[in-house]
């Protein structure tokens, strides 16, 4: 009897231990499937992951052809939405500036009042420049629009496209700070050699002025209208109109990358004939003084809008008493306005 019961008691003590080491191979066992279901989880999400974000990584193609035809070829990396955008803050400015465009008798006219709110800029230029106290619109552009045109040697015809005319105020001083920007923006190309040519006359001019680069000009006349009823100077050999000096400079068949003007007051009386060239400036820098008289600022503005010209910028000048301001003007095609 004995023997039977430590027979039955080792019997179930082997039967026990089995069903543990049993329970403890399923647990080891599903361990190490859920381990591996979750690496592999892991595995197929990075995988999945780098098969799916490429997808929204790729850049979409966007069209700039609306920049490129409206700014004749200036702006050529600013895409259709984008450009829409600048049309209508545009449009906005001048449907504003219409409301103000009345008749107005000059002994009413409050000069700084009417600077203030006439004429505001109507274009945002996200790259302008300072140089001196004028703005220009992304003057790399004009450096690198000279770069493509080089000569079959691969050397660059230095003016061929970058001319600027500068007359009055701080001419020679912003000529060599303008050149010296143009340079460096060169060298940036891998170039060296200047790209642009520019050119300051200065009426009565009695002795030649020093100048840091050999592409600077220094021409002894001013500029003056070609209307020679209202014209005092039309004798006098140290005015010419703008028709005369391109002529006598060659450039006839050039375009002027920028014309930066400051004749106290005379901006009245020529800018018929900056907008009658045979081809206008791109871009235009003008002082302007008082307000003679509101409906001849008003014809001028609108003529200079009619012509294509948008207002980049607009600043009163410091210690101008409120009567005078510097505009910065970019030529865009009619296109642009419809």
């Amino acid at each position: 009897m004995e023997e039977s019961s430590d027979a039955a008691y080792q019997l179930d003590l082997q039967n026990r231990r089995f069903q543990s080491r049993k329970r403890r191979v399923v647990m080891v066992s599903i361990a190490t499937l859920s381990f591996c279901m979750i690496a592999m989880l892991v595995r197929v999400n990075n995988f999945l992951s780098g098969m799916i974000l490429p997808s929204f990584t790729i850049r979409i193609a966007h069209s700039h052809n609306a920049a490129l035809r409206d700014s004749n070829g200036f702006f050529t990396d600013v895409p259709d939405e984008n450009w829409k955008l600048r049309m209508q803050q545009t449009k906005t400015v001048l449907d504003e500036q219409d409301m103000f465009n009345q008749e107005l008798s000059e002994t009413h006219i409050n000069t700084r009042e009417w600077w203030v709110q006439n004429w505001k800029a109507n274009f945002p230029c996200y790259h302008e420049v300072r140089i001196r106290n004028k703005f220009i619109c992304d003057p790399n552009r004009i450096v690198s629009r000279a770069v493509e045109h080089l000569n079959s040697s691969g050397r660059v015809n230095v003016g061929s496209e970058c001319i600027v005319y500068v007359s009055g105020g701080d001419d020679i001083a912003f000529a060599n700070e303008f050149l010296d920007y143009t340079l460096a923006r060169v060298v940036e190309f891998g170039l060296t050699t200047p790209i642009c040519e520019v050119h300051v006359f200065k009426p009565n001019i009695e002795n030649q002025q020093p100048s840091q680069h050999d592409n600077l000009n220094i021409h002894p006349w001013g500029f003056k209208p070609k209307d020679n009823a209202a014209n005092t100077t039309s004798n006098d050999a140290s005015f010419k109109t703008f028709e005369e000096t391109i002529q006598v400079l060659g450039h006839t068949d050039k375009t002027l990358s920028l014309l930066a003007l400051d004749c106290e007051g005379c901006e009245f009386d020529v800018y018929n004939d900056l907008l009658s060239l045979d081809i206008p400036a791109n871009q235009l820098i003008i002082q302007m003084h008082g307000v003679p008289n509101p409906n001849q600022v008003h014809s001028m503005f609108n003529s200079l809008r009619f012509a294509g010209y948008v207002i980049t910028h607009k600043e009163e000048e410091p210690n101008g008493s409120g009567e005078v301001y510097n505009y910065s003007f970019l030529k865009l095609s009619r296109s642009y306005f419809d």
